[in-house]
């Protein structure tokens, strides 16, 4: 795990910091705090604040009701040998404290982890501390030290010791060598919302399952995840965008927007509220048509078949059975029959890889080969994988400082962009006065002041390059071309009451300003990035239908020798 960022993985969020990637090896480790869509919502509603503290600490805050929330996931450095190691153990109980330093006393702290320390008999023989709790299973060693003392120093319990388990359910880690098994994951909350949890124990079938040496640790904490902030974002469209090829949904389509949208075309309405109408109309009308298909969105991998899930279920029960009988005659039985089972879910999950790969391939190709190169590169993105969302990065303000919630986030984009994009240009006047008018003929000033006609409409949709990202009206030019003759006609209709009244509606106003990374420095740093615009689908044809106008008019008075900016050619034909 390397570098820190958010991560959607089918229905979680997946918060982490590891070490830098030019850092990466084998060794290299990383914490990361896992959402549900429950929480995950909440998280986003409060703010989106986090903060990755190392590669072995990260802090997420949940606003919610009666109190906030703030988990810390944890991974510290072994039990320390040597002087060195010592250093690396203080130095981890040293950020955690500043940590928890910057906490707000008033909220709840959770933090979970691997500490790697081991809690008991030590302090409870020597002296007594309020931290502990009577139900320890190990003998403290040094990381156990620093462990209680942190807790002590800063009011927190290890909540583990106070709930009262089989010994199988209270340790989650087996020694190699000695085969012994100790508590070394906890769950530490602070004092005062101890009555907050109810239970901690771990489940060792997961252990089994995935192949990890440490067992599921499970905490119930009594708290409602309710966000103080209520949700007012309006659904947004969703359509199967590969239906649109259809001719007989087209077909459908189209007869159906006759019958609607056609009552949107009032000159008593003003320009906004009808343009509104007619959004409404055609979001509800593409989704009726065009609506996606339950099974679009897989929520687990595609090689992954139920024969390979049925065989993982069969591999960590017999891990049960073989942690079960530990130390009986029946070990090496069961101990065999979890092995065999692990080879063969090794070797079906390889096997089906293979086929998944193959089948992949046959997509990519069969896409080119059906010059759908959109789709192709569609199919490798998702399958390289490892790529963040760019607003998922945590960004630095000015001086360099890391920015831990989206709403100083979001400030600090505004802030940049608008530096970009407005430049002070010096402008000499001289050279504007220089400039000469040019005269036009009765007959091009006419065209140029004529109102849209409707095979200017037609001809500019037909421009239109497919498969781009909408604006704030979430429709994409897909949608209008699919909407054929009835969404023509009334767009003519509206442009024409657009350029008598010179009035536009107020959605064309809006524009979405996307960053993308440009693949050099620093992501934290808000120059290593550029912004487009995108704007609505109907406010980019009425300006294709001006651009038109202004091309014809406008070729015939450039020299020969210009390539660049002209329809049709580019500075690569002067070269």
């Amino acid at each position: 795990m390397c570098d820190a960022g958010v991560k959607v993985v089918n229905d979680y969020t997946v918060i982490y910091s590891g070490a830098p990637h030019e850092m990466k090896t084998r060794k290299a480790h990383g914490v990361a705090i896992c959402l549900d869509q429950t929480a995950a919502k909440v998280w986003k509603d409060s703010g989106s604040e986090w903060e990755p503290i190392s590669e072995r600490i990260v802090k997420i805050r949940l606003q919610c009701t009666p109190i906030h929330i703030t988990v810390i996931a944890v991974y510290s450095p072994i039990n320390p040998t040597t002087k060195e190691m010592a250093n690396e153990s203080d130095k981890f109980y040293s950020d955690l404290q500043d940590t928890i330093n910057n906490v707000s006393t008033k909220d709840m702290i959770i933090i979970m982890g691997d500490l790697n320390a081991r809690v008991g008999q030590k302090q409870q023989q020597h002296i007594a501390k309020s931290s502990v709790s009577p139900f320890t299973v190990d003998v403290e060693n040094e990381n156990g030290t620093r462990l209680t003392d942190f807790c002590e120093i800063n009011n927190i319990i290890v909540s583990n010791t106070f709930f009262k388990h089989k010994l199988a359910h209270q340790t989650s880690w087996m020694h190699p060598r000695n085969k012994i098994w100790h508590m070394i994951d906890y769950t530490l909350v602070n004092k005062k919302f101890r009555s907050s949890v109810e239970d901690v124990r771990m489940f060792r079938r997961a252990a089994g399952a995935i192949g990890t040496d440490h067992h599921l640790m499970r905490v119930k904490i009594r708290m409602h995840l309710k966000s103080r902030r209520k949700n007012v974002n309006p659904k947004k469209m969703n359509v199967d965008s590969t239906k649109l090829k259809d001719d007989k949904l087209l077909e459908a389509f189209q007869k159906d927007l006759c019958d609607t949208i056609d009552a949107t075309i009032d000159d008593t309405i003003n320009i906004d509220e009808r343009y509104q109408l007619f959004l409404s109309q055609l979001k509800e009308k593409a989704e009726q048509h065009f609506p996606v298909g339950k099974n679009s969105n897989r929520k687990r991998k595609e090689w992954l078949t139920t024969d390979i899930l049925k065989i993982v279920d069969q591999k960590a029960q017999a891990f049960i059975e073989w942690q079960n009988n530990r130390g009986s005659k029946l070990e090496p039985k069961y101990q065999k029959k979890y092995e065999r089972l692990r080879k063969t879910a090794k070797k079906m999950t390889e096997q089906r890889q293979v086929e998944y790969w193959d089948e992949v391939c046959e997509d990519i190709e069969k896409s080119i080969k059906n010059k759908d190169p959109a789709t192709a590169f569609s199919i490798i993105r998702r399958l390289r994988g490892g790529s963040k969302r760019v607003e998922n990065i945590p960004v630095q303000d000015k001086n360099g400082k890391l920015l831990v919630n989206s709403r100083d986030t979001l400030k600090r984009w505004g802030g940049f962009f608008c530096e970009t994009l407005n430049v002070c240009a010096l402008i000499d006047q001289n050279l504007i006065d220089q400039i000469q008018i040019p005269t036009l003929s009765t007959t091009e000033e006419h065209r140029q002041n004529a109102q849209p006609s409707i095979e200017e409409v037609r001809k500019a949709i037909n421009q239109m390059k497919s498969r781009k990202a909408p604006g704030s009206d979430e429709v994409t030019v897909d949608i209008l071309k699919a909407g054929g003759e009835p969404v023509i006609r009334w767009l003519f209709y509206f442009f024409t009451d657009v350029w008598k009244n010179e009035q536009m509606a107020k959605e064309w106003s809006i524009t979405t300003l996307i960053r993308l990374y440009k693949n050099k420095g620093d992501k934290k740093v808000c120059d290593n990035y550029r912004g487009i615009a995108l704007l609505n689908a109907t406010s980019k044809i009425f300006s294709r239908i001006i651009l038109n106008r202004i091309q014809g008019l406008i070729d015939g008075q450039l020299l020969e020798i210009q390539s660049g900016f002209r329809s049709n050619r580019s500075i690569k034909n002067a070269l």
